[in-house]
């Protein structure tokens, strides 16, 4: 398993108004490309409240179209909390697969329901210093998350905080003052509690 630090948070604007404040600050869009995410729990699983352990025990089935084309695999992400749910260690697993249907049968076979599907329209944005990927997530959420090392800079950020100033040093206003915000968990309260 491939353990790395990130932050997410959901930001307090909409993506328009975002796009002029990194441009303002020299941002440039790098990259766009969707990703879409089947979440799948084993039935043997007791749907509860308590939806970060509910996470822990799904298995996606993950589409991502780029422009290099579709890229589909069978994810497994693993996310331990602290009391104050900041994540403490992250990781996830991979396997490629050829076609998600038949993936979706398979583990569906192995007694797995889907119980959410999340769209997300990425954007990377980078200055040189910094880089910023930008999620706009079914459509309703806009979240901003920062990845240990990127893609499109050579900085490596040493640790959690170093991230979180990213946020500051631009003023770009985020809810809650919370860096580690679960997309997941925000889209199943939205269909599980309605």
């Amino acid at each position: 398993m491939i353990f790395e630090n990130e932050v997410t948070v959901e930001a307090l604007m909409d993506f328009d108004n975002l796009k002029k404040l990194l441009e303002k600050n020299n941002f440039k869009i790098m990259e766009v490309y969707d990703v879409n995410d089947i979440y799948l729990l084993n039935n043997s699983i007791k749907k509860d409240n308590d939806y970060l352990n509910l996470l822990k025990n799904c298995v996606l089935i993950r589409n991502i179209i780029d422009r290099d084309g579709e890229h589909k695999k069978i994810t497994y992400k693993y996310k331990e909390y602290n009391n104050k749910k900041e994540i403490v260690k992250q990781g996830k697993v991979n396997c490629s697969i050829n076609h998600v249907e038949e993936a979706i049968q398979l583990l569906e076979a192995l007694n797995y329901k889907e119980i959410i599907r999340i769209y997300d329209h990425l954007t990377v944005f980078s200055n040189g210093d910094d880089e910023l990927v930008v999620q706009q997530v079914n459509n309703r959420h806009i979240y901003i998350e920062i990845e240990e090392k990127g893609n499109y800079t050579d900085k490596e950020y040493q640790n959690i905080e170093e991230m979180k100033e990213v946020f500051k040093k631009y003023n770009i206003p985020i809810k809650n003052d919370d860096f580690f915000v679960s997309k997941a968990e925000r889209e199943m309260k939205e269909v599980f509690d309605n």
